[in-house]
């Protein structure tokens, strides 16, 4: 018989095995055998690459230190965990819910602990009642950003699991293999969740326009290890954020990476929340100019702030002389003119020290 024949005689043997071995299981080559409620199925073997990429490594050398640490446990502690297990639900692959072992329940905890950098569960946590499904107001994906408006986060304990696709052409109707961890936890800032720079920290690009990508979001309670219910949508990137029926407005704030030059500032954090008339400051500095305040400019004019001025109180200290912190008042104001966007905040009470200025709080703001 021809080379060609005999192997091509060979494959079909491997594909349609004889009628003789109903019960057979197993592989041959490329194709593995299973028998399912008294079905052949057959199906090909996947071939797995042998490189091993550091996120894996790190995942797989993780899941080995907590099996490890399973089979540490007392006899105790494993019986805690078969009774928590009893409240948790997997699904099978066909549909159904599947019982947990104490082993799985263990496994899927303390790696949902460690994936946000919580330590390892030897005790099984108390199983209260179940993390709610993540509600927000709106989802904005751009070339320029990624983000959430309006989280409603459950407590400070929740924090965001978010899951993205790489770039698909609008036609893909499923993507949902795809998707890799884009962050294992984040918690809202004021209600917003910005995920542009971990997208292109982890994916290498910025989000493409008129690309289709495919979301998967939850929240994981870093105490405990429960997760809720994993929420998914998919959506077109449009150009920009003007390409929404409401256009996003970020948040007023400005920080030390927004200052080009100050006096003695350390830290510098003003910001408003959406629509409110509060400001919140959190500042530190120290100046030697004999004048009772401290200045600062940014490197460009930043039109999400208004001018605005406010009362906020704070505290003057001097380290050196081992001085108890004073507590004081100081008048904050920022403003923009001659195209340059400036803020000062002036000493108006209490005993101040130039030494340290700490300047915190919140306080309504008054318009200029």
């Amino acid at each position: 018989m021809p080379l060609e024949l005999r192997e091509l005689h060979r494959s079909l043997m491997i594909v349609k095995p004889s009628i003789a071995f109903n019960d057979f299981a197993g592989t041959a080559k490329d194709v593995t055998a299973r028998n399912v409620h008294g079905r052949n199925i057959l199906s090909s073997r996947a071939q797995h690459s042998k490189i091993v990429t550091p996120a894996q490594a790190v995942s797989r050398n993780r899941l080995s230190r907590i099996s490890r640490t399973f089979r540490q446990l007392s006899d105790s502690q494993i019986n805690k965990w078969e009774v928590l297990a009893g409240h948790m639900k997997g699904i099978s692959t066909f549909g159904q819910t599947a019982e947990l072992t104490a082993h799985n329940a263990f496994v899927r905890i303390n790696t949902n602990r460690a994936m946000v950098g919580m330590p390892l569960l030897t005790e099984a946590p108390a199983y209260i009642n179940d993390v709610p499904e993540v509600e927000y107001d709106d989802l904005w994906i751009s070339p320029e950003m990624i983000i959430f408006t309006g989280l409603q986060q459950p407590s400070d304990s929740h924090v965001l699991v978010f899951k993205m696709s790489p770039a698909l052409s609008p036609g893909v109707s499923s993507g949902w293999g795809q998707t890799v961890i884009i962050t294992p936890g984040m918690a809202p800032d004021w209600g917003d969740a910005d995920m542009t720079a971990l997208y292109t920290s982890v994916m290498g690009v910025a989000p493409e326009s008129g690309k289709k990508y495919f979301c998967e979001f939850y929240w994981l309670d870093k105490n405990t290890g429960f997760t809720g219910e994993s929420m998914a949508i998919s959506a077109i990137c449009k150009e920009s954020s003007t390409a929404y029926a409401q256009e996003y407005t970020p948040r007023a704030r400005v920080t030390m990476n927004e200052v080009s030059e100050s006096q003695g500032f350390e830290s510098l954090d003003f910001e408003l929340s959406h629509g409110s008339t509060i400001l919140s400051v959190d500042a530190r500095y120290s100046n030697d100019t004999g004048v009772a305040s401290g200045q600062f400019t940014l490197k460009k004019v930043n039109k999400s702030i208004p001018d605005l001025k406010a009362y906020v109180l704070g505290r003057c200290s001097n380290p050196e002389r081992n001085w108890m912190a004073r507590p004081n008042l100081f008048a904050v104001w920022i403003q923009t003119w001659q195209g340059e966007t400036e803020g000062t905040l002036a000493h108006r009470a209490g005993q101040y020290e130039s030494e340290l200025a700490e300047v915190f709080g919140s306080a309504p703001i008054y318009k200029l």
